[in-house]
């Protein structure tokens, strides 16, 4: 992992106060996420962390410990898990793509060295050897719709250090998964993808240089600020573990469950109460949109509260300014909060106007849970009495 942000130096870079590594925008907010959005720019990722898993057991040892199957993971080939504690509670976020000989896992790099350890402590007898790999490799990631990934990708791969690539599963429900959303929902984000590219660290410059020179970068904004990354990231209604995940996240309350976690698979830690959430009850809290009143030039920053009238019910998680939609969020609430109800987000003093939309239902009921409640056919009934 980088000590800053690798383009931080190209001009008109402003760095990001909120989020360490970051270049917040490199003097065009709109432009850059234009830009962004068509596969013509790139976002620098030095924030997040590699770790390498090898030995022949990788595969099925990480399918025991995960929320995701991996014993079947070919190379080229992207998947994404959870680690969970026994509450199901969100532990781990990992990218996961494999080359035949090695597992590389992406994500934040606060959270690597617990991971490492993590992983390290559950080796046993079994052939695995855990590494961090962080200052190895430089990410990189862009956008594009789902009809210009597979040229998008062939691209990139050429380029001078270019070595592995995994393509974000989001939207998708993934064999295995199961959604949160309401019935008949139409999804944001159904044709556009994330591509993330890990670039040998010692053969960045020379990759930069092959992207800048590309035909089909941006040469306006071939670079992206976390604004702009935000801004769609938003709008797809994707959970990011350094946001969304706090002490008591659960996947169901984040619609994680639509490509994080095969509920098929076999015993893994956290997995009773996954199911038990999906089979017998209903997430306490839910993801929504929220439509920012951006008329008031307040700017609104992730930990604001979200308030129904004088009642607190929720927090702001992530916030952008977005090119054509303006000020948006996502903030988790309380599940049972109708959309009905107008919501207000309080910053300091200013308070501001926000229009929620829908992302995990009101009802709480996933595209795997039951039409009825298992044994609900028994409540009231005198089970003694019609023994007798």
């Amino acid at each position: 992992m980088s000590e800053q942000a690798v383009t931080a130096g190209i001009p008109g870079a402003v760095l990001d106060a909120e989020q360490p590594l970051a270049v917040h925008h490199y003097g065009d907010l709109s432009g850059e996420q234009w830009a962004l959005e068509a596969g013509r720019a790139l976002r620098d990722f030095s924030s997040l962390a590699v770790v390498q898993v090898c030995g022949v057991d990788r595969l099925s040892w990480l399918t025991t410990l995960s929320s995701q199957i991996l014993t079947d993971l070919q190379p080229g080939q992207s998947r994404e898990l959870l680690l969970l504690d026994p509450q199901g509670r969100i532990q781990f976020a990992c990218a996961a793509m494999d080359d035949g000989s090695q597992l590389l896992l992406l994500l934040e790099g606060a959270k690597t060295t617990a991971l490492v350890e993590f992983l390290k402590r559950m080796q046993f007898m079994l052939r695995v050897e855990v590494k961090d790999v962080s200052k190895n490799f430089q990410v990189v990631a862009t956008v594009c719709s789902t009809a210009k990934l597979p040229r998008l990708r062939e691209s990139l791969l050429a380029l001078p250090g270019a070595t592995f690539t995994w393509v974000d599963p989001w939207p998708e429900v993934t064999p295995g998964g199961a959604t949160y959303t309401p019935v008949d929902f139409i999804h944001p984000a159904t044709h556009r993808r994330r591509l993330f590219v890990l670039v040998n660290a010692a053969e960045f410059a020379q990759f930069k240089q092959g992207w800048d020179e590309l035909p089909t970068t941006s040469k306006d904004c071939p670079w992206a600020g976390s604004n702009a990354w935000e801004a769609l990231r938003i709008e797809d209604l994707r959970p990011a573990f350094a946001s969304e995940v706090d002490s008591k996240a659960l996947p169901h309350e984040l619609d994680w469950l639509r490509t994080a976690v095969h509920l098929q698979k076999g015993c893994y830690c956290g997995q009773e109460a996954v199911a038990r959430i999906v089979n017998l009850g209903k997430p306490p809290r839910r993801l929504v949109l929220l439509q920012l009143d951006g008329s008031q030039s307040v700017q609104v920053k992730p930990g604001a509260a979200v308030q129904a009238g004088k009642r607190v019910v929720g927090a702001v998680t992530s916030v952008a300014r977005h090119a054509d939609l303006g000020p948006i969020a996502l903030a988790l609430v309380k599940r049972g909060i109708g959309l009905e109800i107008p919501l207000e987000v309080v910053q300091g003093e200013e308070t501001v106007p926000a229009l929620q939309e829908v992302i995990v239902s009101v009802e709480g009921k996933s595209s795997a849970s039951p039409a009825q409640r298992p044994g609900s056919e028994l409540r009231g009934v005198n089970l003694r009495k019609r023994e007798e």
